[in-house]
């Protein structure tokens, strides 16, 4: 893990020193609400392993672009109302995401590098999930549409495993349009993993899975978004079936 947290750092590096003569593009932040509905055929399956109880977390995010590419993120704070001493799948979690892209050129592709990581409370079970990624990526832009594939290798360090662990190819997608003169958007994130390690396969439904959403947003005005998304996993998050929810939302824009 040292070795690959070392290049991960010479990789920002080579992000973040051209920054300083870059042009900035375009930016967001935002600070939001959020509560993960599972559904009851999640939450009784997943009962006596995984534990999927339904929470809420709260959100800071944000992402920005630059002629030489572009950053997103975001840290959450789950079920922050809860001891952090809770059963497990109740407990206190932080959970954190951040995405970075180099653009080769003017090609469209680009080179990409993807952190994401849960930790359980450190008074209670200290569960921990941390995933790297670094491969190629690429973006499309078509008027109101954007899509930005990726595939990438995979290093994971985890309570119940670590070393490398296969691929990902997935992709960020979006649709801005406009209904009854107000703003809406469409997105949807998705991972497919294949080719695990086999200690890591055992405990997740095997060598491939899926994990994603879809989400349709609403823009009443500048400060406020709301949203509603679909949450599905499947060999996924350490059950080997179909795991779905509701996610309700509510940001503030900075």
């Amino acid at each position: 893990m040292k070795k690959y947290l070392s290049g991960m750092v010479a990789l920002t590096a080579v992000a973040v020193s051209p920054a300083t003569q870059a042009e900035y593009l375009w930016g967001f932040a935002d600070i939001g609400i959020h509560y993960l509905d599972w559904t009851s055929h999640t939450t009784h399956r997943t009962s006596n392993k995984s534990h999927k109880d339904d929470f809420a977390y709260l959100e800071l995010e944000g992402g920005a672009g630059f002629t030489w590419g572009e950053t997103y993120g975001f840290f959450d704070w789950e079920n922050p109302f809860n001891g952090r001493h809770d059963k497990p799948g109740s407990e206190q979690r932080y959970t954190f995401k951040n995405t970075n892209r180099i653009y080769l050129g003017h090609t469209g592709l680009n080179l990409y590098g993807h952190v994401y990581g849960t930790y359980g409370s450190p008074n209670g079970r200290n569960f921990h999930d941390v995933m790297a990624l670094y491969g190629l990526g690429y973006n499309v832009k078509l008027e109101q549409f954007w899509f930005k594939p990726f595939i990438a290798k995979r290093y994971t360090d985890q309570t119940y495993y670590s070393g490398n662990n296969g691929y990902v190819f997935g992709w960020v997608a979006g649709y801005d349009f406009n209904l009854w003169n107000e703003k809406f958007a469409l997105t949807n994130w998705t991972e497919y993993e294949f080719d695990r390690a086999a200690r890591y396969a055992a405990g997740n439904g095997g060598k491939e899975g899926i994990n994603g959403a879809v989400a349709l947003w609403w823009k009443p005005n500048p400060s406020i978004t709301t949203g509603v998304q679909y949450r599905y996993a499947d060999n996924k998050l350490g059950e080997s079936f179909l795991q779905d929810g509701v996610i309700y939302s509510i940001k503030y824009n900075f």
